[in-house]
């Protein structure tokens, strides 16, 4: 956020004086120009923007950042937002870079023919640098007409030694407070991640404004000056992204040629406001308590606004949207006092079951109040939870079919925590030897990569309600498969159930470390599961037949070790009341599981009976139907099978009062 004060005039001036005019004529060190080369999609680019702030608020006025966002990484999916310029490609391809975070410290080659570095080499590079003479300096300071967005920049370079024949003079317009999705940045850095899950981008590369190669310069012997002045007009958008002007930041440098940069400098932007306006700056902070427990059905909207210029706002209009839809706008006509905040408080709002966030948006009322900083006047709330209070039913089943690859939220479920899990194809990625559904027998399965996420980190999964008061013999089952960086790691798979709607929860199930791992420790490749690598488990939840309200949570513990945790083919529920049990598990074997083409039964009765053999999918779906008649003794039924796609079933046998099932997986 910029500070400006109030001229006498109509002037507004930075508060902040850097690289002011006149330029110094004192010889001095070289000052930093760090040019990042990043992208949304780039999981480690977030740590590349902490480590570069990190050496500029060690060094400040001296290390100056411009993120260029460019190549693969950079491009925008369906509906993302498009940060790229058209200098991006020109000045990653000279760089020499081979992958992503890169950074070139003064574009200077530090070691072997390219001037691009990994991000751990930035801060010795910037140290380097920092501690050599140049022979030039540079100043400069901008203005910007708010009426026209013209900016003004005026640029002086004074020559304290000789400098190369021919220079280049560089003017960048880069903007702060820009938000948007960033892959990777709450884990690598979660500073710059917003309450509604957002990335705010810094440094941002919007514009070169003498071109990529910049301004060429002669007369360069010691004791010259050499004066600019450029002019830009600053579009609404760029890429259809806004540009805000109270967020835009200019940096000049000056360089021998396209590459070695010798030093920079950042100006002061002040603004030209038309005469009788008043500048006000207000920001929107959420003050929204969370809902008291997962069953709350309505939520009371506030939010804390502070004015941070000297000068009264007269009023404004104050409104906030639930999940992005239609806002909810109240009008204040009390005025809010230079320096002062102050709480609003909306009416109650009804909300249904699932994740959600508040935002929040301000703007100004009088035609004569003007805000020049707009990047604060929206704000968020942390993501809450809360679940439909109508249970699903007496089972909750899912084996990710049909999801779009790439889908974070299962049908029926709450989640939060790392955004680095989603339901995944192997139709995703290319070299995939077989298919990453559950034993390699269906398509789809859910995946935690567990080592993009930060040691300690938890990813929970919770059910809605299932009502069990009509069941007995309540068990939970699923899939899974999980590999390892490290042989020692420690990540855990817990599950969890509650009856009082998440007010507290029980420990079920729990697994970590070597007992979870079905796959060999790998420090490098991403695990891919084969179809031997899958393991199933079962959990008794006896303890909750007839509960008419259980909920099941899915907790997913990262260390910073482990590779990637699949998930597939998970049921929950319990047989009815009413049925007694058909078989124990002696009397009932099936096999081989998984099967191809056939599969056998191996059932031993007490008396002659007919029974009734259903096989369906984990939909419910009923695939195939058998009458058979069961004589005292052993029975041997053979399953035709052929017909069947790869994937999970159960195989169901029943009398008229007592039922039987086990759960067959179809492998081809």
């Amino acid at each position: 956020m910029k500070k400006v004060l109030l001229a006498t005039a109509s002037i507004f001036i930075s508060v902040a004086a850097m690289a002011q005019l006149p330029v110094s004529t004192t010889p001095e060190n070289k000052n930093v120009i760090l040019e990042e080369f990043t992208g949304i999609h780039c999981v480690y680019c977030p740590d590349g923007h902490k480590r570069a702030e990190q050496i500029r608020s060690a060094n400040p006025n001296d290390v100056f950042l411009v993120n260029i966002h460019t190549g693969g990484y950079a491009t925008p999916g369906a509906g993302e937002p498009d940060f790229r310029t058209a200098y991006g490609s020109a000045l990653a391809g000279q760089s020499g870079l081979t992958g992503y975070p890169s950074g070139t410290v003064n574009r200077h080659v530090f070691s072997g023919s390219s001037t691009a570095m990994g991000r751990g080499d930035w801060a010795g590079a910037a140290t380097t640098i920092l501690s050599q003479a140049s022979y030039v300096n540079m100043a400069l300071e901008a203005d910007i007409d708010v009426a026209t967005r013209v900016m003004t920049i005026d640029l002086e370079a004074y020559f304290t030694a000789n400098g190369a024949a021919s220079m280049n003079i560089n003017v960048v317009v880069t903007q702060n407070n820009v938000e948007g999705p960033q892959t990777g940045g709450s884990s690598y850095n979660p500073g710059s991640v917003l309450p509604n899950g957002n990335y705010n981008h810094g440094h941002m590369l919007r514009e070169m404004v003498k071109g990529q190669w910049g301004d060429v310069i002669t007369g360069t012997t010691m004791g010259t000056t050499v004066t600019k002045q450029y002019t830009y007009t600053i579009p609404m958008d760029i890429n259809g992204v806004p540009v805000a002007i109270g967020d835009l930041n200019v940096i000049g440098y000056i360089s021998e040629g396209n590459q070695e940069i010798i030093t920079g400098a950042e100006g002061p932007v002040s603004f030209t406001v038309p005469a009788g306006t008043i500048l006000v700056d207000l920001e929107t902070a959420n003050q929204t308590s969370p809902p008291s427990d997962l069953c709350s059905t309505s939520i009371t909207p506030k939010v804390y606004i502070t004015n941070h210029e000297t000068s009264s706002c007269s009023g404004y209009k104050i409104s906030y949207s639930i999940d992005g839809g239609s806002p909810v706008v109240e009008t204040v006509t009390t005025a809010l006092a230079g320096g002062a905040s102050v709480s609003h408080t909306f009416p109650a709002a009804t909300i249904a079951g699932g994740p959600h966030s508040l935002s929040f948006d301000i703007e100004l009322t009088s035609a004569t109040e003007l805000e020049i900083v707009t990047g604060n006047n929206a704000s968020a709330s942390p993501e809450f939870l809360t679940i439909d209070l109508t249970p699903i039913g007496a089972t909750f089943m899912e084996d990710f079919e049909g999801y779009a690859d790439g889908t974070e939220i299962w049908n029926n479920t709450a989640m939060f925590g790392n955004s680095d899990f989603f339901v995944i194809n192997d139709g995703m990625f290319t070299g995939i030897p077989n298919a990453l559904g559950g034993y390699a027998a269906s398509n789809n399965s859910f995946r935690h990569r567990l080592y993009s996420m930060n040691a300690g980190d938890v990813n929970e999964i919770i059910t809605y309600k299932l009502d069990l008061s009509n069941s007995t013999n309540t068990s939970l089952m699923f899939d899974y498969a999980c590999g390892a960086l490290k042989a020692s790691f420690t990540d855990k798979l817990e599950v969890y159930a509650s009856t009082d709607c998440g007010a507290t929860w029980t420990n079920v199930y729990s697994k970590g470390g070597s007992n979870l791992a079905t796959g060999p420790a790998n420090d490098q490749a991403t695990f891919y599961p084969s179809a031997t690598q899958w393991k199933t488990d079962t959990v008794d939840l006896s303890n909750y037949n007839e509960s008419a309200e259980l909920m099941l949570k899915f907790a997913i513990a990262a260390s910073g070790e482990g590779n990637c945790l699949y998930l597939d083919n998970i049921s929950a529920g319990g047989n009815p009341l009413t049925v007694e049990e058909l078989f124990n598990d002696a009397n009932f074997k099936m096999f081989p599981n998984p099967a191809a083409n056939n599969a056998t039964l191996d059932l031993t009765v007490e008396e002659t009976q007919n029974v009734n053999i259903r096989i369906y999918d984990i939909s419910g779906r009923t695939v195939k139907v058998l009458n058979k008649t069961l004589t005292t003794g052993n029975n041997i039924i053979n399953l035709d099978t052929k017909v069947l796609s790869n994937g999970v079933y159960f195989v169901e046998i029943s009398s008229d009062t007592k039922t039987s099932t086990k759960r067959l997986v179809i492998q081809k």
